[in-house]
């Protein structure tokens, strides 16, 4: 093999890989985007509810928003997981469909509940805590 030949075909092994690797990084399995602070923020998150697999509203049983809630969500079956501080809306993204955990803490209590997911669900819940 010459000298150009070798370099094309080492070119070419380090795209494939960098293209495999950008595609990887593009789909996160499991995602966890939180917000909703403000009205415009509030309003925009809930506009886009059909394109996520669940969107979370954390509150008290009268209706105030809560921010700050330790939320994970969990592919318990795949080892895979996001968290965050979350509120008072949390968006959940799967790139498969399955069974998922959510595990949430507020004040001291944590809720713990299973969802069937899949991509662009748009599943909804509240979840309530009292401060």
């Amino acid at each position: 093999m010459t000298n150009h030949a070798l370099r094309l075909a080492l070119c070419a092994g380090a795209c494939l890989l960098a293209s495999a690797a950008a595609r990887a990084e593009a789909v996160e399995p499991v995602r966890l985007n939180c917000g909703g602070i403000g009205q415009d923020e509030s309003e925009a998150m809930r506009a886009e509810v059909g394109k996520h697999a669940l969107t979370i509203l954390f509150t008290t049983p009268e209706g105030r928003y809560l921010s700050d809630v330790r939320t994970r969500v969990e592919d318990p079956l795949n080892a895979r997981q996001a968290e965050a501080l979350c509120g008072p809306i949390g968006q959940v993204d799967v790139a498969e469909a399955g069974r998922y955990r959510v595990v949430a803490s507020y004040g001291g209590r944590t809720e713990t509940l299973w969802f069937d997911l899949k991509p662009v669900g748009g599943a909804r819940t509240v979840l309530r805590w009292t401060e």
